[in-house]
């Protein structure tokens, strides 16, 4: 008898399982990540060395003021000082894009006269303007340090003066941190936490389609004929959960790969680590398998799909609450709402990714409560949808009243 519950429940998680991933909708859905992953990377490296190109080349400057102007190797080591004559040149035989001339007036009047080309003008404005920039940026340097010399100042004082400051920040325990640590603090848990519950959300919304498909094309009707309804139920359940941690298994390979090229590119340090991962995917499953007998109930009690849908959103509503309130969870884990939001089943999902992505350690003894919360309420949710399923799914455009729900939830078989 038991071999031939796990012999059903094994062939509908099957088949199940290809049809959801063979979808279209799943299959774009779950190489979205990657995509948006590597096309992040693309931008960056593109912009990286068109910033790259238009930096470089020399900074031509015409002196017409009293000042002496004069290049430094360390401070400005791309500016070339020439006579207009030269410079003029220059820009005609398009060696330079354009050249600084500083007028008789200055400093008295701190306006600098910048020529430019007229055949490079609608050409690649995106490097001219990241060009124009950098040039400008150097050109304050070297008018700076031209006036300060003038006054005097000896060049080993001038050279203290110009030097950028370098700021290192370091926390209470002496690692070191930064603004973009600062922020990934806080755009990994969302991150995280959104990757996640998409995906139940996701895997959720294919078995309510399932059944509500199944139950209008009246094929239900032959399944539960051969097969019972809590075996048909679970199988669902597993097979579409197999397709969830499919997808999940991907994101998480893409994340894997993608955290050091972040860390390098960025110059950050996010890390994940391996037993988090696995923590995730527990809660994940759980998740689904809670928000999936939901979702399957739903199926079967709804009229038809539109309406199906409808009401699923509520308890959609009710899942995202905790990345709503994901501020309290990033001042204090620990904090009485995000221990009641662990426990609750509903929010549990949402609320447990985010306190595993946001806290610096593993709060064990929440994560035990969360589990039997979970474990506890999808097992009663599996069997109270599997005896709605089976007492309502055959009700075409009836909405069976509470008393007929509870009936069936509350059944001895």
């Amino acid at each position: 008898m038991k071999s031939d519950f796990m012999r059903l429940v094994v062939l509908v998680a099957r088949r199940d399982y290809v049809r959801t991933v063979r979808r279209r909708g799943f299959v774009a859905g779950t190489l979205l990540l990657p995509v948006a992953m590597g096309f992040i990377f693309a931008i960056s490296a593109f912009s990286s060395t068109s910033l790259g190109q238009s930096q470089s080349g020399p900074i031509v400057v015409v002196n017409e003021s009293s000042v002496p102007i004069t290049s430094d190797p360390l401070l400005t080591p791309n500016v070339t000082v020439l006579d207009r004559v030269d410079a003029d040149q220059e820009l005609a035989d398009q060696a330079i894009p354009d050249y600084f001339v500083v007028p008789s007036t200055w400093p008295a009047q701190p306006r600098v006269l910048v020529v430019s080309s007229d055949k490079s003008a609608g050409s690649r404005p995106q490097l001219q303007i990241s060009r124009r920039l950098a040039e400008q940026t150097e050109m304050d340097l070297l008018l700076r340090t031209s006036l300060i010399r003038a006054a005097g100042v000896p060049d080993s004082v001038v050279a203290q003066l110009l030097a950028p400051v370098q700021y290192q920040d370091e926390g209470t325990t002496g690692g070191q941190s930064s603004d973009a640590q600062i922020l990934s603090s806080y755009l990994v848990p969302y991150l995280f936490t959104l990757i996640f519950m998409l995906s139940i959300f996701i895997t959720s919304g294919y078995l309510l389609q399932s059944v509500t498909e199944e139950k209008e094309n009246r094929v239900v009707e032959i399944l539960l004929s051969s097969i019972p309804a809590l075996t048909l139920m679970a199988g669902k359940v597993l097979g579409l959960g197999a397709a969830g941690l499919t997808q999940v298994a991907i994101w998480v390979a893409t994340a894997i790969v993608a955290l050091p090229l972040l860390n390098n590119q960025f110059s950050l340090s996010i890390t994940i680590s391996p037993l988090t991962l696995v923590l995730a995917v527990v809660f994940f499953a759980l998740g689904y398998m809670s928000y999936g007998a939901i979702y399957a109930a739903v199926g079967a009690l709804a009229p038809g799909a539109r309406e199906a849908q409808q009401y699923a959103s509520v308890f959609g509503v009710i899942a995202v609450v905790p990345i709503v309130l994901l501020p309290a969870f990033l001042n204090d884990p620990s904090a009485p709402l995000v221990v009641l939001l662990c426990v609750l089943p509903l929010t549990a999902p949402a609320a447990m990714l985010a306190v595993l992505a946001s806290s610096p350690s593993i709060p064990w003894l929440l994560v035990g409560l969360s589990l039997l919360a979970q474990t506890a309420f999808v097992i009663l949710a599996v069997v109270a949808t599997s005896r709605i399923f089976r007492a309502t799914l055959l009700l075409y455009g009836v909405r069976p009243s509470l008393r007929r729900i509870a009936g069936a939830m509350f059944a001895r078989s």
